[in-house]
Order: structure tokens, then C-alpha cells, then sequence
């Protein structure tokens, strides 16, 4: 599909570079300039599509929970995170 809005690119200008109708000159930009982005959009999903990965080679959550457990479980028990309250600074009030 992507030659194909390539062919409406060069066939719009084409039609706006021989044409003497102002109207034609006008139809023939508006097609080029729509083909155009819509072909430019075309080469890049192509592009995105033939680097992706494909959906089989997603991991399912039971396998992702897993490794998570495996990994915690390499890692050996981990010593509960204690939670460290910053000291703010005394204020005072009376300026002596």
C-alpha cells in the first residue's frame, strides 16, 4: 500500500506541474500533499513492524512471576527497609 500512496504522490505532482486549470493545479497539490504524509507514515510502520518484536516472544506474567521469585530467592532474605524520618531543624521563635 505504501507504492501506492508514492504513485498518488508523483501522479498529484505530476498533474500540478502540466496542468494550465487552476482548479486541477489546486487538486493536484492537495493530493500530492496528502500522499505524501500518508506514504511517509507507510515507510515508517513498515520500518516499526520489521524491527519488532513478535508477541510470542512477550514473557506471560506466570513465567515473569517466576523469575521474580527465583531472583529474590538467589538474592537470599533481605533485612526489612527501615524507615528514617529526617530531623528538621529547631526553629526559634525569640531573636535575642
Amino acid at each position: 500500500m505504501r507504492f501506492v500512496w508514492l504513485l498518488m504522490l508523483f501522479g498529484g505532482v505530476a498533474v500540478a506541474i502540466f496542468t494550465n486549470n487552476p482548479l486541477l493545479l489546486g487538486l493536484g497539490l492537495l493530493v500530492a500533499l496528502i500522499s505524501g504524509f500518508c506514504a511517509v507514515f507507510a515507510f515508517v510502520a513498515a520500518r516499526i513492524d520489521s524491527t519488532a518484536r513478535p508477541d510470542s516472544a512477550l514473557l506471560t506474567p506466570e513465567v515473569l512471576a517466576a523469575v521474580r521469585a527465583r531472583a529474590a530467592q538467589q538474592r537470599g532474605p533481605q533485612p526489612p527497609a527501615q524507615t528514617v524520618r529526617p530531623s528538621l531543624p529547631q526553629r526559634s521563635d525569640q531573636q535575642g
